[in-house]
């Protein structure tokens, strides 16, 4: 299992109009891997994922999925092998989230989507209408909707972001579980908080000026050079005995 390519990303020029942001990336992602997606705004993340999600044209890069070229693979097909989370859903129907859970199923099943939603700590959320949602609410119920579809690929933007600091420790468990090592599924997730991203990630790929980047090892990647130059301030490591290190940013 660990020698098989989940998604493969090869050449790709990611880009907004006429601006270049990320220049010929190749991207590998195993099962078992969680693959975090760090840089400053607009370094192209949420760009990125939806190329990796179908979403947008690969603009002459190859995209792979469970080794065939995403470009042929048809729509239904896509849904049942990767899910794809928005940082910010857009609702405009007043559904209620269970049945929002259940729209998003290859067939509808109530009781594996109140677990979905019992993982997110968003139970009691069920029979309430999306548009009556906090947006923290909102985003853990986009969290069980991706959770709920059951694809082995699943693709977060900034999954956490609203997140307050119980449930995101508690999200950050949960992926882990969900996207162990020895599991047939893999992550890739964009986020900010660079010490949330150190609790959860296995690999990371660093989006840098200029349209370069940096991929590997969240050991190797996550040191003070890479973040100095991907976000343009200082860093600094704190270590604690018995505890992960702590990343503060400096001026």
């Amino acid at each position: 299992m660990g020698d098989a390519v989940m998604l493969r990303l090869d050449a790709a020029q990611v880009r907004a109009g006429a601006l270049c942001l990320v220049r010929e990336l190749r991207l590998q992602v195993r099962p078992g891997q969680r693959w975090a997606l760090i840089g400053r705004n607009g370094a192209g993340k949420s760009t990125l994922l939806r190329l990796l999600a179908g979403l947008r044209e690969p603009q002459g890069a190859t995209v792979e999925l469970a080794g065939e070229t995403l470009a042929r693979i048809g729509p239904a097909r896509q849904a049942r092998l990767r899910a794809y989370m928005p940082a910010l859903p857009h609702d405009r129907f007043g559904i209620c989230v269970l049945d929002a859970l259940m729209l998003g199923q290859r067939e509808p099943d109530e009781q594996r989507a109140l677990q979905c939603l019992q993982a997110v700590d968003a139970l009691a959320l069920a029979r309430r209408s999306l548009l009556l949602l906090s947006s923290g609410e909102r985003q853990r119920v986009a969290l069980a909707q991706v959770l709920a579809q059951d694809t082995a690929l699943l693709l977060l933007d900034e999954p956490v972001s609203f997140q307050d600091p119980r449930h995101q420790a508690s999200l950050a468990r949960l992926l882990g579980e969900h996207v162990a090592p020895g599991t047939a599924r893999a992550l890739v997730f964009s986020a900010h908080d660079l010490n949330w991203v150190a609790a959860l990630a296995t690999h990371v790929l660093a989006l840098l000026p200029d349209g370069a980047w940096k991929a590997g090892e969240a050991s190797q990647v996550l040191c003070e050079d890479t973040l100095c130059r991907a976000y343009g301030c200082a860093w600094q490591r704190i270590e604690r005995p018995g505890h992960a290190d702590l990343w503060v940013a400096g001026e």
